[in-house]
């Protein structure tokens, strides 16, 4: 749940374990790559050779600690596995939590004002993951691998935008929120972020002129022209088979879009 509260975490999220299988090839390289961003900003702007051998041996020791630790655990598909990145420690604090409930989230994240980076090295990181997951558990949903693609493909741009979104309007040093859940053929995208009340007008506006359009290309259009573009969330409902979507501004304080995808 996203609240006022301030902490170190640059990001910080909980991930549905599916397997180790998952957890070895997927998350684990995501961790590793986040990593080697967070160390090139903290450490050097531009990192030498020297730099290179750090981050390279402390992924390897991170690599090797993670490898054992997941062989070690007894896992259930619906173990939540806990990462955190915090801003004045170079090494991500990882734990697992033993659900014995079922539940349809797949992630909840919390973000702080990130870079472009960092989003895109999650959404490629969601990509596999997910694709991975459908494949083991709902394949008999989706039996066409070019299917399952397009599916998390399609996903993946719609959680980046709202993303980008979220860390460009969001404000102080607070938290911005990804709830990401999937029950049958929908998928659920949640983002929620602070914000002042005319960054919550615009985007608000923008979703009632999609809602009333007869013509999204009309409105592509239009936005291209403005200063203003918020092109992500119009081409969000354009190109990718999104059902519903909704923005609420929550206690004159949290902006929250919602939007589904069915396939």
């Amino acid at each position: 749940m996203l609240t006022e509260k301030i902490d170190s975490n640059v990001i910080h999220f909980y991930q549905k374990a599916v397997d180790k299988t998952a957890l070895i090839r997927f998350t684990t390289d995501f961790i590793l790559k986040i990593f080697e961003l967070f160390y090139k900003k903290q450490y050097s702007t531009n990192p030498g050779l020297e730099s290179k051998r750090i981050i390279n041996s402390i992924q390897a020791t991170l690599f090797a600690k993670i490898n054992e630790y997941v062989k070690d655990i007894n896992l259930s598909a619906d173990n939540i596995i806990d990462i955190k990145f915090e801003k004045d420690n170079a090494i991500p604090i990882v734990s697992l939590h033993h659900e014995t409930k079922k539940s349809d989230t797949l992630f909840n994240v919390f973000f702080k004002k990130i870079n472009w980076e960092e989003i895109n090295e999650f959404r490629v990181f969601m990509i596999k993951y997910l694709k991975y997951y459908l494949t083991k558990y709902h394949f008999s949903y989706l039996p066409d691998e070019h299917k399952i693609t397009k599916v998390v493909t399609d996903l993946s741009y719609v959680v980046q935008e709202l993303l980008q979104n979220a860390n460009a309007y969001s404000y102080g040093s607070y938290d911005y929120e990804l709830i990401l859940k999937h029950s049958g053929n929908r998928f659920n995208v949640i983002v929620s972020n602070f914000s002042d009340k005319e960054n919550a007008k615009t985007l608000i506006n923008i979703v009632d002129e999609i809602h009333n359009t007869k013509d999204l290309q009309e409105l592509i259009i239009k936005y291209m022209r403005s200063e203003e573009k918020h092109l992500g969330i119009i081409t969000s409902v354009f190109n990718y088979n999104v059902s519903e979507y909704k923005v609420n501004y929550i206690d004159n304080k949290i902006i929250q879009a919602q939007f589904m995808l069915e396939y």
